[in-house]
């Protein structure tokens, strides 16, 4: 069964690349995927905000795009940031940024401690169905591991809680 963007039809769904709920009503992406606990080769849907799927799962979120009855809202956008992470195969890994509250983390480009308070990307894997934490990397260290510098909407997607001065503050950082 091919993957899906439809509406959300109750609010019970939590979506699997930020982990909030999916509000009824909202457009939404579902990847399907062979379901490993089902005895007869069944399907399981995992679910996410438009956003979250594009940002987190760019090749099956076209696949659902070209297959959608309608339009989207934001598609266009939408599509772009896919398209980016298919091309930079790393972007898909950026999960929030945050100045380090230790210096014991390693950044996983230039393998050096990451200081305490200094800007870093937490990073997760897709493995199994599900993302899990991989490590950081520095602020700074982002064009080179990451292979490019568009990474704001996503940072700011999946850290909300980040004010306009620590926006700026990660821009700068972001650019060193």
């Amino acid at each position: 069964m091919p993957h899906v963007i439809e509406t959300a039809t109750s609010g019970r769904a939590t979506c699997r690349g930020c982990g909030s709920r999916i509000a009824s009503g909202i457009l939404r992406f579902g990847e399907r995927l062979p379901n490993p606990y089902a005895d007869d080769g069944g399907e399981m849907t995992q679910w996410f905000h438009l956003d979250c799927g594009a940002y987190r799962r760019p090749e099956p979120f076209l696949e659902a795009v070209v297959g959608a009855e309608g339009p989207i809202p934001d598609g266009d956008r939408l599509i772009q940031e896919a398209q980016s992470g298919i091309t930079h195969r790393r972007l898909p890994r950026v999960s929030a940024a945050g100045r380090a509250p230790t210096g014991r983390a390693t950044c996983r480009a230039c393998k050096t401690l990451i200081d305490k308070g200094t800007w870093r990307l937490a990073l997760v894997f897709y493995e199994d169905g599900r993302f899990a934490p991989s490590g950081f990397i520095h602020a700074r260290c982002s064009a080179a591991y990451l292979e490019t510098t568009a990474v704001m909407d996503r940072i700011r997607h999946f850290t909300p809680g980040l004010e306009d001065a620590d926006i700026e503050d990660l821009r700068a950082a972001l650019t060193v």
